[in-house]
């Protein structure tokens, strides 16, 4: 398998399953399968798996942040889908030699999420390997008609982003060479919030059901691969493309620091870093004004718009000097 990437795995479990079922409404290609009856509320399922050394690394992540992230990642696609998250069910492959404290610490972070999103652990399945792996899965609701699906967007819509865009790449950048030259990163103290980004990021669950109610949204998802290859997907199902405006992008403003620090192009970082847990959205035309005004009012919560969505295919960045080239699928790659 090592010659397919990501995207090609997806498209042959895809060509190989049946693409419609009683009740199925939508099925792979989304942040959530969804299924259900028109006259009632419709289920949302999404599910997520992380591995030791590949999606997280014990030797810098609290096991009780780690426990958070772990349901936070799900709680996310809930969200992208404009959902209320409810149930979750927890998998674990467990290595002989995890301590019980480090356990009961992990389970301690995903208890505390848990009640603070009103979700309910209702089972799963525990085994014994050699690696850590943790694979969650969390059922949401949501009303028939405020549920945002990928395959919405159209030319003239506006491309928005919730919030900074980076940081959660940096914060793992600065954790890998801390490891690396074996340095704490507690020295770094200027850029904790980088840190956090990664560390314990946060899903934009009750930003997801506004904007699901609201009327003025056409696309949405959340950014877990980057901005790049995220709206690329949007892209990709809706059959449109996209610029994205280099300068519109937003971010925290210790990143310019912390990118010349770590050797690496800021705009890298925002772009194809990943694991933001920003929500990606596509807003009507006229709509803008009134959806920001919305929000501001209603969550204090601040939007910012990055780009166009346009005719054709693919996601072109338009630099401040008028240029443009493609990063399409340029993104974090599993």
């Amino acid at each position: 398998m090592a010659g397919l990437s990501e995207r090609a795995i997806i498209r042959l479990i895809r060509g190989a399953s049946v693409a419609a079922a009683p009740d199925l409404i939508q099925g792979i290609g989304d942040d959530c399968a969804v299924f259900g009856t028109p006259g009632a509320g419709q289920w949302l399922i999404t599910t997520d798996t992380l591995v030791d050394s590949v999606h997280f690394d014990r030797a810098w992540h609290p096991p009780e942040l780690l426990g958070r992230k772990s349901i936070a990642v799900n709680l996310s696609d809930i969200a992208a889908m404009g959902g209320r998250p409810r149930f979750v069910l927890l998998s674990l492959c467990l290595p002989q030699d995890l301590e019980t404290e480090w356990l009961q610490r992990w389970l301690a972070g995903v208890a505390a999420i848990l009640a603070e999103q009103g979700c309910v652990l209702i089972g799963g399945d525990t085994v014994r390997g050699r690696e850590l792996v943790i694979s969650v899965t969390v059922i949401g609701e949501a009303a028939p008609d405020q549920i945002l699906y990928r395959t919405g967007a159209t030319p003239g819509d506006s491309v928005y982003v919730s919030g900074p865009l980076g940081s959660a790449a940096a914060g793992l950048a600065l954790f890998q060479r801390a490891k690396l030259e074996g340095t704490d990163p507690e020295q770094w103290s200027q850029w904790q919030d980088l840190l956090d980004a990664h560390l314990n990021p946060r899903p934009q669950v009750k930003l997801g059901q506004q904007l699901g109610s609201s009327g003025c949204v056409s696309a949405m998802q959340d950014v877990s691969d980057g901005l790049a290859t995220d709206l690329a997907h949007i892209c990709q199902e809706s059959g449109t493309g996209s610029i994205l405006y280099a300068d519109r992008l937003p971010a925290l403003s210790v990143i310019d620091n912390a990118a010349f620090f770590l050797n690496k192009e800021k705009l890298d970082l925002m772009l194809k870093g990943g694991e933001d847990y920003q929500l990606l959205f596509t807003v009507r035309p006229g709509k803008e004004k009134e959806l920001e005004a919305r929000l501001l009012t209603e969550l204090s919560h601040q939007i910012y718009p990055v780009g166009t969505i346009i005719k054709g295919q693919g996601v072109l960045l338009e630099k401040s000097d008028g240029s443009r080239c493609d990063i399409t699928f340029q993104g974090y790659e599993h």
